[in-house]
């Protein structure tokens, strides 16, 4: 395992991340924007166990899920600022992204509408038997729609190459689980009854994510689909560059800050004397984050007449 490779790309997406956050509220950008930060490990620690064929979809808060999967950085800050040289023309915005290049099939902010599609996807490859797995990053809201449950029920049905991925943040915006949930709500025996595997993951821990996430899919590519659940701390708000305490319980400032993925990997590779080789990366990683974001304020705008191109492609 390149501990240091998945650490770089981890701090990559949370050095982004920030610095995107910092520029929004710098020049009071309103789009909607959801961040990342936090959850690293499980886009991570799921996509480096993909291979170059298999596909990612995403949803509202999909930044760390294409950079992990690959991404252009500049492609991407230039479609947050609705730039020309954006991974979707600058059209789409943070929660339409699309990058076929790297598999990076798409996103959609609609709760829980990216799941049939993956499965759409996966149908595709199952029928041409072209191979490569599907794998679909939602939130645990999304996976109590309705939705979500035919896609699983469908999925098991026709033995799709699909993994499921539930980044479970602990709030469906500011709602708690035990605030939507029984008490006796549970995913493993729902995502079991169905007839697909399912593994929990500490989604704080990259090593935990990366193990089960290996399990699962090798198992998909036998023939079971999968649900992976992994359980994380969102540090920012629901939507924008802010901090919000106000409903935080078990995931408190101290407390993220504790298992917080990044430090934890930082800790592990300093234990293994790497500390310049951290230091290097992080430098490096900063110098190019910085670079990306003065890029992308300065590409230019979409010309008026492409407002009609490249919309079904």
């Amino acid at each position: 395992m390149d501990l240091l490779g998945a650490y770089r790309k981890m701090f990559l997406i949370r050095a982004a991340e920030e610095e995107l956050a910092a520029l929004y509220l710098r020049e009071k950008i309103m789009s909607f924007v959801h961040f990342y930060v936090g959850q690293e490990a499980i886009a991570v620690g799921v996509c480096d166990q993909l291979k170059e064929e298999d596909r990612v979809m995403g949803n509202h808060r999909s930044h760390g899920h294409y950079l992990a999967r690959g991404g252009d950085l500049k492609a991407m800050v230039c479609e947050l600022l609705g730039k020309e040289g954006g991974s979707s023309k600058g059209k789409g915005g943070s929660m339409h992204m699309i990058d076929k290049s790297v598999g990076f099939v798409g996103s959609t902010p609609i709760l829980g509408s990216v799941t049939p599609l993956a499965a759409g996807t996966a149908f595709e490859r199952k029928y041409n038997n072209t191979g490569g797995v599907s794998v679909v990053f939602i939130g645990d809201g999304a996976s109590e729609e309705g939705v979500v449950y035919e896609t699983m029920n469908l999925a098991g049905l026709y033995k799709l190459p699909l993994l499921i991925v539930i980044e479970n943040n602990l709030y469906s915006v500011n709602t708690t689980l035990s605030e939507r949930r029984t008490a006796g709500y549970d995913v493993q025996k729902v995502v079991e009854g169905i007839g697909l595997n399912y593994r929990r993951a500490d989604g704080n821990d990259y090593h935990d994510v990366a193990a089960k996430a290996g399990e699962l899919i090798d198992g998909v590519r036998a023939g079971t689909p999968a649900v992976l659940e992994c359980i994380t701390y969102r540090h920012m708000a629901h939507s924008a560059p802010i901090m919000d305490e106000s409903v935080r319980k078990e995931d408190t400032l101290d407390v993220r800050k504790e298992k917080d993925a990044l430090k934890r990997v930082r800790d592990e590779l300093i234990a293994q004397g790497d500390q310049a080789g951290i230091e290097a990366a992080e430098s490096q990683i900063k110098a190019h984050v910085l670079d990306a974001i003065s890029f992308a304020q300065a590409a230019p705008y979409p010309a008026k007449e492409s407002l009609y191109t490249h919309l079904y492609e």
